[in-house]
């Protein structure tokens, strides 16, 4: 009885863990707009985001391009009073590493082909300088023409 309490226990906190993210649209992206169910961020319940300094976060993301792209780059911001301030490390950074199948099981890398779906996967450091604020975070994934995907959410970066 001990070892099948253990294993809810178990499955419980995995299941917290890999619950859906409430997204928005980001305001100038022409993409299409993600939906709770394509986008997983770790220790991001329903409503709000918890980054805590010195910690690491994932990221699972499914997208569908509306056109093809050859090369995929990483526009990842904190929005902190309506400014935007890129996150050092991760903007501008290829996401073709992080491009998997629509299983999420073979990576598969770019270039995308328009109305074919894939997973983003990516971890991301919240690092100890961060300030602990309260801000939206600004995750796209595009090129000079335009977004493949993109999201925002509010978040908390704490101690």
């Amino acid at each position: 009885m001990r070892n099948f309490t253990a294993l809810l226990l178990i499955g419980a906190a995995l299941l917290s863990l890999a619950q859906a993210t409430d997204v928005k649209p980001c305001p100038k992206s022409k993409s299409r707009a993600l939906t709770a169910e394509e986008v997983t961020i770790s220790n991001c319940p329903k409503n709000k985001c918890i980054l805590k300094r010195n910690s690491e976060a994932s990221i699972t993301m499914k997208l569908r391009p509306e056109r093809d792209f050859t090369e995929l780059n990483s526009d990842i911001q904190g929005i902190i009073l309506d400014v935007p301030l890129p996150f050092p490390g991760y903007y501008g950074t290829s996401a073709c590493p992080h491009i998997y199948d629509a299983a999420g099981e073979k990576k598969v890398g770019c270039p995308l082909k328009a109305g074919e779906t894939y997973t983003y996967k990516n971890s991301f450091k919240i690092l100890p300088v961060y300030p602990t604020v309260s801000l939206e975070i600004h995750w796209g994934l595009g090129d000079k023409q335009g977004d493949a995907a993109c999201f925002q959410i509010p978040a908390k970066i704490k101690a």
